[in-house]
């Protein structure tokens, strides 16, 4: 006897293709794990890329600042695909490009 209804197909499923399946316990690659000497055994998860908001965050700068100079090819950034990324290298670049010497204070200024 057939255990299913009448002009039903039976579905054959799959844990990889079958969206039902429970969640894979893996970390998602655009996350990496890191922990710091001081915080012990507790560890967070750093992005490898950051997004212009994530990184203008970081930078205190508006996302429409970075978007326009990274646009004009002026900071270090990475496009994958269409999409404007920055790593935690191109980041610190773009502080340590932007100090300027300080002027001496009796040095009148030009």
């Amino acid at each position: 006897m057939n255990p299913l209804p009448r002009g039903s197909k039976r579905r054959l499923t799959h844990p990889s293709t079958d969206r039902r399946a429970a969640p894979a316990t893996t970390t998602a690659p655009h996350l990496r794990t890191s922990s710091s000497p001081t915080a012990g055994t507790q560890r967070t998860a750093e992005p490898v890329l950051y997004t212009a908001e994530q990184a203008a965050e970081l930078l205190q700068l508006r996302p429409s600042w970075l978007r326009r100079k990274a646009a004009a090819r002026a900071i270090p950034c990475r496009y994958v695909g269409k999409h404007l990324r920055f790593t935690r290298a191109d980041i610190q670049a773009i502080a340590d490009n932007s100090a300027q010497p300080g002027t001496p204070a009796n040095h009148p200024r030009p």
